[in-house]
């Protein structure tokens, strides 16, 4: 037999089946956004990628690479 405790627990979790539907939907569209975005960089000529990484180091305060 299940404990006052562990019925409640299994309930709050039955009835969070929609949080955890829209907490997926927020997952694929972020997954959707990195696909898309390395897409966008795979379209890139190499000096302008080249750049593009550059000035992320530098913004970031890695320096430059040799």
């Amino acid at each position: 037999m299940t404990d006052e405790t562990e019925l409640s627990r299994l309930l709050d979790v039955a009835n969070s089946e929609g949080e955890a539907l829209a907490d997926l939907a927020g997952c694929v569209d972020r997954l959707h956004q990195v696909q898309a975005a390395r897409a966008a960089l795979a379209r890139l000529d190499a000096p302008s990628l080249r750049a593009a990484l550059e000035a992320r180091r530098s913004a970031l305060g890695e320096g430059s690479v040799p």
